[in-house]
């Protein structure tokens, strides 16, 4: 099972898009799938189930937020599984294949669960107390394990548009990692503080591990592989990004983090209909042409991506 965040510090650079459409086609190719959706705004949760559905069967019971509120220190770790679904209409599209997408919903207020994890670190200063620090920060590592094995081939997890704690226990949860980025200027110097924020981060986890071998024998230091930057929203011209766009794209080679060569055009409108319709866009009959194609290329090239990192 192989598991994947999708993070950036920065909102609004298609996080959502990009884990539904990847997470959809490889279990359309009959895969186990498995979205966690971490995000306070439930994009992803939306993407696949009506907000009338979520509010009768999953927001008061079924949703990460109430996993993460069943917590209780010294006690056995809550079973991931009861709050899982399986919407309804994307696995009727993907039956055919022998594939399965399951999805752990996300709520409003789980910002309120982020409050609370970052007050039992000590608050703003988390450096100054390691007393809960792996409590904390390998919850969803803990919940993943109680899945029984092989549950999923895959597990995908949306992040939150910032790195606070809840996308940190993601990336101590996680082989590999994935960021989408606008190319434009903000999304640039977004992706390079995310990567100081993530550098800095793992050496801090790392060093804890260290200092705590003793009280904690079984953790293992962080080594998650970043397997690149995809570029979405990206506009065309001739067969390629405009001009206006390229400077962007090259400096974000700069900063040493791979890029894909696949990127996804800005398509507002049919990313939008997908939404409504419960469907990805990758799977949807009305996909144009060109769009669909650039969809294909850039799962192909993330399986390419995670078996290659995996090895």
């Amino acid at each position: 099972m192989r598991v994947i965040s999708v993070v950036n510090y920065k909102g609004g650079v298609g996080k959502t898009t990009l884990t539904a459409n990847i997470g959809a086609q490889i279990a359309a190719w009959g895969k186990r799938v498995l979205l966690i959706d971490l995000d306070p705004q439930a994009s992803l949760t939306f993407s696949f189930l009506r907000p009338e559905r979520w509010r009768a069967e999953l927001a008061e019971q079924r949703t990460i937020k109430q996993w993460f509120e069943a917590w209780r220190m010294d006690s056995t770790v809550p079973p991931l599984a009861p709050v899982l679904t399986s919407p309804s209409v994307v696995n009727d599209r993907i039956a055919d294949g022998g594939g399965r997408l399951d999805l752990a919903a996300s709520h409003l207020s789980l910002g309120d669960v982020e409050m609370n994890l970052a007050a039992r670190l000590g608050g703003a200063e988390v450096h100054r107390s390691t007393r809960h620090y792996f409590d904390v920060y390998l919850r969803l590592n803990a919940a993943l394990a109680t899945l029984p094995a092989p549950a999923y081939d895959l597990v995908l997890m949306d992040c939150p548009p910032n790195f606070g704690v809840i996308t940190r226990a993601a990336v101590a949860a996680s082989d590999q990692l994935l960021i989408p980025a606008r190319p434009d200027e903000l999304s640039t110097l977004g992706i390079e503080h995310l990567q100081s924020r993530l550098r800095r981060y793992i050496w801090e986890f790392n060093r804890i591990v260290d200092l705590q071998s003793d009280l904690h024998p079984t953790v293992r230091k962080l080594e998650p592989v970043i397997l690149g930057v995809v570029f979405t929203m990206v506009q065309y011209y001739g067969g390629q990004p405009i001009a206006a766009l390229r400077p962007y794209i090259a400096q974000t080679r700069q900063l040493g983090l791979p890029v894909f060569e696949a990127m996804v055009r800005e398509s507002n409108s049919h990313f939008a209909g997908a939404a409504r319709a419960q469907i990805p866009v990758i799977l949807s009959e009305q996909t144009p042409h060109a769009l669909g194609w650039e969809l294909h290329r850039l799962v192909e090239e993330f399986l390419k991506r995670v078996r290659t990192a995996a090895s």
